[in-house]
């Protein structure tokens, strides 16, 4: 049952997105996407479950849809649709000791359960995805 109105909710969110506006990844790209598996609040005040995605602050309230990167660089299997409702640090990219990517827009985190369910994605996707941010009203 969850499944299913995980799956309305995220068709309406699409249904009703503004194909107008023009957003960092209108069309895929590939981003660096790792996971995270801290139980808690995100930065929009809800609980964290599978389905959300931590980026930077300016994609909150927008959907991330996933893809594979196949072995020749294209476009792979579809992996899913996830919801921005978290923000972050992410890892250091410049040597100071301070994460930036993922509030530069250079990475995403997607929520897991468990640190076992972090290392199982990695094995499935890999450290990169093709990544289209869609914008979304509702």
């Amino acid at each position: 049952m969850r499944k299913k109105l995980a799956a309305v909710c995220i068709a309406l969110i699409l249904l009703s997105s503004d194909a107008s506006a023009k957003e960092d990844f209108e069309e895929p790209e590939v981003i660096r996407c790792t996971c995270y598996c801290e139980h808690g609040k995100t930065a929009t005040g809800a609980k964290t479950r599978y389905g959300i995605i931590s980026g930077k602050k300016e994609w909150l309230g927008c959907v991330a849809e996933l893809h594979r990167i196949n072995d020749d660089g294209s476009i792979g299997q579809f992996i899913g649709f996830f919801e921005f409702k978290d923000t972050g640090a992410g890892m250091d990219s410049d040597g100071d000791g301070i994460g930036d990517t993922i509030k530069n827009g250079k990475s995403v985190d997607v929520w897991v359960d468990t640190l076992e369910e972090a290392y199982m994605w990695r094995d499935a996707y890999g450290d990169y995805v093709y990544m289209k941010i869609i914008k979304g009203k509702g």
